[in-house]
């Protein structure tokens, strides 16, 4: 494949030029980070699906090693404290960080009692795994369970969110039609609300703020904020339904202290719409995509990006216009992007790597867009990132899985 410089230089033969404002891409820089985790599905608290400034591969990365599985992908693989928590499907299990070799698994040998959804999420050497209709918390090292809690029904395609309480933290999950939020140490509940409708995804936590909220959407289509005693501040409906976890706009700055973003929240909808609403639940825009949203949206860099029907769309963060899109092909798994450094990396038949700045061009005639297309042998679904390096699951398509690292 020619280079990104070449196919810049390139353009002057070919007459396609640049227009400003309806064409323009986002600014970012490769970054400098490179000692982040992926801790939760989502990546973060505000579901970003961001490392703004991390360092990642921007040409094609080699493979370093691979992880055989059976079952087929079931969420983000998470990434901490020389760990990877991987849901197979079938099974959640921890894995050596720098060679792979399992540590411990929830599921007996040949499991085919159960399913698993979502992705854990990790605090201070506890991880927080939704097992069926049981949140259990295990040290992260030894799998050893610490306390759990159970739901009247099934975990649907969620993950939990950890919100810090002073020296501690909070577990916050929902299942069925109950929200419910825990002390992370103890697992004491601290409240539950009962929301209209199945909560299907993950929740996620607004920006700092003396309200605390926390938003949650159920598959019927109602968002709902939720502040830090259970209680409802607003909810408002997306009729045709929402098919993603809330986003909320926000990223850390360089030092990773400063928080930048307009804290509005994003959903996909059903209708194949990307909606933001701010903090006071007040609609801002709808951005029309082409197929439906799946699995989750990344923000950073004053963009919104989502994959849909078989594209890759990048929207304004301001006011939902769409920047650019370009093709990646279809997908039988969810490929939600992951945004790290001034690169998205989203799956597909290949795993992508595309600036965030889009190249040039219209809408999706693009040119200088994709750093890399990379061949997994199968089709690559969730991405995430930790160190500098890519860990990406790949469905094989006879019934396994394989999880590939990427540097």
């Amino acid at each position: 494949m020619p280079s990104r410089r070449a196919l810049l230089a390139g353009l002057g033969a070919i007459g396609v030029t640049a227009t400003a404002g309806c064409l323009g891409g986002f600014d970012g820089d490769p970054g400098t980070d490179e000692t982040y985790d992926w801790p939760a599905g989502g990546g973060n608290d505000w579901n970003s699906r961001a490392v703004p400034n991390g360092v990642a591969p921007r040409d094609d990365p080699t493979v370093d090693r691979t992880h055989e599985f059976d079952g087929t992908p079931a969420g983000d693989p998470v990434v901490t404290a020389g760990t990877v928590l991987l849901n197979t499907g079938v099974d959640v299990v921890a894995l050596d960080r720098e060679d792979l070799t399992p540590r411990w698994s929830v599921a007996p040998d040949g499991n085919d009692a159960f399913r698993y959804t979502g992705a854990p999420a990790v605090a201070d050497g506890v991880a927080y795994v939704p097992e069926s209709d049981t949140l259990v918390a295990r040290d992260l090292d030894t799998g050893e369970r610490l306390w759990s809690r159970a739901f009247e029904y099934v975990f649907g395609e969620t993950t939990p969110l950890l919100v810090e309480r002073g020296d501690g933290h909070r577990v916050v999950i929902g299942a069925g039609e109950s929200l419910r939020a825990f002390d992370g140490a103890t697992g004491e509940r601290q409240w539950e609300r009962r929301l209209d409708g199945i909560v299907r995804r993950a929740v996620a936590r607004a920006q700092a703020s003396v309200y605390g909220a926390v938003y949650a959407a159920t598959a019927g289509g109602e968002l709902y904020a939720v502040d830090d005693e259970g209680r409802v501040r607003w909810n408002r409906t997306v009729d045709a339904g929402i098919r993603t976890a809330p986003t909320v706009v926000a990223s850390r700055g360089p030092d990773d202290e400063s928080i930048r973003g307009s804290g509005d929240v994003v959903v996909g909808g059903g209708d194949g719409s990307v909606r933001c609403f701010d903090p006071n639940g007040t609609p801002q825009w709808r951005a029309d995509l082409r197929g439906f949203v799946e699995g989750g949206i990344a923000v950073g860099h004053e963009g919104v990006f989502a994959a849909s029907g078989g594209r890759l769309y990048a929207l304004s963060a301001e006011n939902g216009t769409r920047a650019w899109q370009t093709e990646i092909g279809n997908a039988v798994r969810p490929t939600p992007p992951a945004l790290v450094g001034d690169t998205i990396y989203v799956g597909g038949e290949r795993l992508h790597g595309i600036g965030v700045d889009g190249g040039v061009g219209f809408r999706s005639v693009r040119l200088g867009e994709t750093r890399f297309e990379h061949d997994v042998d199968g089709g690559a679904s969730y991405v995430t990132a930790a160190d500098g390096r890519l860990f990406a699951s790949v469905a094989t398509g006879t019934g396994g899985g394989r999880l590939v690292v990427l540097s």
